[in-house]
């Protein structure tokens, strides 16, 4: 049960390391999961569980009523990077639903988009709060907030009713009250539950399957839009474009990613220790290849992220990112 050890070879040289802990979720399988350390390890979830918190928005329509798409769909499930396409839907969202992106509680910061960040900062501009990477997703639920006459003030207390009504969803997809997780407030302001990576694991393995309409919808939606749901660099992205489709995934900080067959297969989740998220690349390409969940094809069209290359100021490479010496163990 050892967990993915990610070194990062300088010269040849190992010079630092990151351990990732896993779990994949084998739906009908004999054994069940697979996982590399303890699946019981805890973590916060972080954005990785934006697709079950915006299930209450979608089952009341509210995208359609807004004449809103899968695009706007996307976004409201994103850790977006900030590019002119990614403001563009959510301020479509914001108009929408009369909106003013003052009324977020997401503080801004600069584009993750390294384009869009130098496009500011030769423009002279400054972050604001549509800026931030959750300001989809704030957009979706203040524009529910609306809809039903809830307060958008303290929308992101755990007694607002926006909240209570995550919290009904996330005890529905754990099979137990989620009031009795730890909470802790995620880089948003959202609030975000500390759950065991199996359990992270198994309910994206049940979204994955569930045939419920809202579900499939945000399943389409994230899957026909990678890029919206991140970035076009990002790993999330990338997998769900080199699977076709196939795969569900979804990123949060501190190392936290979540993935799901979006044919309902099997789900996973991984935690970098550390929380560096340069290991998350090599750590979850590796463990789907050695579970047979990606085709060497895909695998292929991933090498830039099984085995990421570091640069030094001038832009030369000067070392690489690899797996070495992982076990896997059935739970």
């Amino acid at each position: 049960m050892k967990p993915i050890r990610v070194t990062v070879d300088r010269a040849g040289t190992p010079e630092s390391s990151h351990l990732v802990y896993g779990v994949v979720h084998e739906v009908g399988s004999p054994g069940g999961r697979r996982a590399f350390g303890d699946p019981r390890l805890m973590a916060f979830w972080r954005s990785s569980m934006k697709p079950l918190q915006i299930l209450p928005a979608v089952r009341d329509g509210l995208f359609g009523r807004l004449g809103l798409g899968a695009e706007a769909l996307a976004l409201a499930c994103a850790s977006h990077h900030g590019t002119p396409r990614h403001l563009e839907v959510v301020q479509s969202v914001i108009e929408a639903a009369e909106l003013a992106p003052e009324m977020f509680v997401c503080g801004p910061h600069r584009p993750f988009d390294d384009g869009a960040a130098r496009g500011m900062d030769e423009a002279g501009r400054l972050p604001g709060r549509i800026h931030n990477n959750c300001s989809g997703q704030h957009a979706a639920l203040l524009a529910l907030c609306v809809a039903r006459g809830w307060p958008f003030q303290g929308y992101h207390e755990p007694g607002h009713p926006l909240q209570r009504a995550i919290r009904r969803e996330l005890s529905a997809w754990l099979g137990e009250d989620c009031e009795r997780l730890t909470w802790g407030t995620d880089g948003c302001g959202l609030p975000t539950p500390a759950l065991a990576l199996r359990d992270m694991a198994r309910v994206f393995a049940d979204f994955g399957a569930s045939p419920e309409a809202a579900v499939r919808s945000v399943v389409t939606a994230m899957t026909a839009h990678p890029t919206l749901v991140s970035g076009p660099a990002a790993l999330s992205a990338n997998l769900m474009r080199a699977s076709s489709g196939r795969i569900l995934a979804k990123e949060g900080a501190e190392g936290v990613f979540c993935l799901a067959s979006a044919q309902g297969a099997w789900g996973a989740a991984f935690k970098v220790l550390d929380g560096a998220t340069r290991a998350l690349g090599p750590a979850v390409v590796h463990a789907l290849e050695m579970l047979s969940l990606l085709a060497p094809d895909e695998v292929g069209r991933l090498e830039s992220f099984a085995h990421p290359v570091v640069r030094n100021t001038c832009g030369n490479e000067v070392g690489v990112l690899s797996v070495e010496g992982e076990s896997c163990s059935s739970t």
